[in-house]
């Protein structure tokens, strides 16, 4: 198949394009697209275009995961409400999902780390075997 390019026409387009994406994203993170390697690639390329026709630091701290404890936040819910899915992910797997879901901000080493070693808590059988029983 062939695709053709499309054209962003302004900064204003692909400040919108982005900040769309970003919120979007954002308000739920149990979307299918939200961990997206394709909508990820987006962003970040989005995210280049901007901090390459503004230049400074004022783009590039943004992108800093660091910044965004917000962010940071609801990708470990999420990560943790996952349960089957995140756990049976491997390693390398579960490194480009956090990546994915944190796009375009850039994560160090040590948060992805961080991020990589919750375990989402197991699903419920339903059992009724649980302390409450008892009382």
């Amino acid at each position: 198949m062939d695709v053709g390019t499309v054209q962003i026409e302004s900064y204003h387009e692909v400040l919108a394009l982005h900040r769309y994406l970003f919120e979007s994203k954002g308000g739920d993170l149990s979307s299918e697209y939200a961990g997206s390697p394709f909508i990820a690639a987006i962003q970040n390329r989005l995210a280049d275009a901007l901090e390459a026709a503004d230049p400074g630091s004022g783009w590039t701290t943004w992108r800093d995961a660091e910044g965004h404890q917000q962010r940071i936040d609801a990708v470990r819910q999420h990560l943790l409400s996952t349960a089957g899915h995140w756990n049976g992910m491997s390693r390398e797997q579960q490194r480009a999902y956090v990546q994915d879901l944190l796009a375009p901000l850039r994560t160090s080493e040590d948060l992805v780390a961080e991020l990589v070693d919750l375990q989402a808590a197991p699903i419920s059988t339903g059992s009724t075997d649980s302390p409450a029983k008892d009382r």
